[in-house]
């Protein structure tokens, strides 16, 4: 009986490990490499038509940035926005909905590697009769808490009033 409980409580320990090690300092992380992606699009596309641009991005403070809602935190493109105003309306558009494009990128391959992932573990049990898929299941939570981040990043970077669209709308005027 005492191996046992020794046993359970050791799993709920290590289940606790896990989830805080999850929640705290990979899903940062992760969020912090897809606004990577993100801003690399907008900085790709505002050097292709000429301006000057700049990443910046703070990974040695990316965990207490994550927790704080502000939106420049983790990372944000700077340039010029008397360059940007020189730019049309097409290719405002273009760099305005660059880092979305991409988000939409990381978030096709996080879907599609999580399809991926749900398959084999189908097989897995279906067909291997293998119930060992501790690794899966962490792997799809980490995964699944991903997605949702960068679904709601994602959200809030159209419809907020900071966000890529309200700024082309904001400055989509040309003379």
């Amino acid at each position: 009986m005492r191996n046992e409980v020794r046993k359970d409580v050791l799993t709920v320990i290590y289940t606790i490990i896990f989830l805080f090690v999850s929640i705290v300092i990979v899903l940062p992380y992760m969020v912090q490499f897809s606004t990577y992606m993100h801003e690399r699009a907008h900085y790709k596309a505002l050097i292709s038509y000429g301006l000057y641009a700049e990443i910046d991005i703070g990974f040695l403070t990316t965990i207490p940035d994550f927790f704080n809602p502000s939106t420049e935190k983790l990372g944000v493109t700077r340039f010029s926005l008397e360059q940007y105003k020189t730019l049309d309306k097409y290719q405002r558009a273009a760099v305005n909905t660059a880092g979305i494009v991409s988000d939409m990128v990381v978030l096709s391959f996080l879907g599609l590697y999580l399809a991926l992932t749900n398959i084999y573990f189908f097989y897995k049990v279906k067909f291997a009769k293998d119930y060992d898929f501790v690794w899966i299941l962490a792997v799809n939570w980490i995964l699944i808490m991903w997605l949702i981040a960068l679904m709601q990043i994602t959200i809030a970077n159209v419809t907020h009033e900071a966000g890529d669209i309200s700024m082309l709308v904001k400055y989509l005027t040309v003379p």
